[in-house]
């Protein structure tokens, strides 16, 4: 019975660090593809490159995923909750909106730099693929749409201009910002961290016609 007992902790104890590397085999090959996407770009990446830098054998990755896009998509995947954990779903009109607007504003800006070669690669491969399509677009909408019901909030309380649309100020402003980020992490624009963030700040506020700490605006 001992014997017994001890061939079944050893076989217990094997599987363990089996069950431990196929847990962390499949981020190991995503940490992986993010260093050979940023390298290479997507359309050159290679999935041998992608095993190679996670040293494991092609077979082992194809356990996992079967294609570039489907490791893209598990990119974009843990991209889109980096990107959407910043904003919550509620925007209080009792906040003060400049304050929402530095704080939100900064941090997506954080975050978009943190997945900046991910979201080039999604950008790069998603008309080829419905499903980074969508993940894109989702997490676009995150953004727009609680943007859309910040704005139309501050215009109910008079803090905002009232002769916005709330929606389509909302795509502009927030499409401005994605844009010039994308310039800035992978395009060569460079600009000063502090100076590009104040500078979009500014053209939020200025373009809602936000005043902190003063009473509702008059049109």
């Amino acid at each position: 019975m001992p014997e017994a007992a001890a061939e079944t902790g050893e076989a217990s104890r094997g599987r363990t660090r089996v069950d431990r590397r196929r847990e962390t085999t499949p981020q190991r090959l995503r940490d992986a593809a993010r260093i050979v996407f940023e390298r290479d770009g997507f359309h050159n990446a290679r999935l041998s490159d992608i095993s190679a830098e996670a040293k494991v054998g092609s077979g082992t990755l194809y356990n996992y995923y079967r294609s570039k896009h489907d490791l893209l998509h598990a990119l974009m995947r843990d991209a889109s909750a980096d990107l959407r954990a910043i904003a919550p779903t509620h925007v209080s009109s009792q906040q003060d909106p400049v304050h929402r607007i530095e704080e939100v504003n900064r941090v997506y800006v954080e975050a978009f730099r943190r997945n900046a070669h991910v979201l080039q690669a999604v950008y790069q491969a998603r008309d080829e693929d419905e499903r980074l399509k969508a993940q894109w677009a989702e997490v676009a909408d995150h953004f727009q749409s609680r943007a859309t019901r910040a704005i139309a909030g501050w215009q109910e309380t008079g803090a905002a201009y009232g002769d916005l649309d709330p929606r389509h100020t909302a795509h502009a402003l927030t499409l401005m910002v994605e844009r010039v980020v994308m310039a800035w992490s992978y395009e060569g624009v460079e600009y000063d961290a502090e100076t590009l963030i104040d500078t979009i700040n500014k053209i939020w506020i200025r373009s809602l016609g936000l005043n902190a700490g003063a009473g509702p605006r008059r049109e």
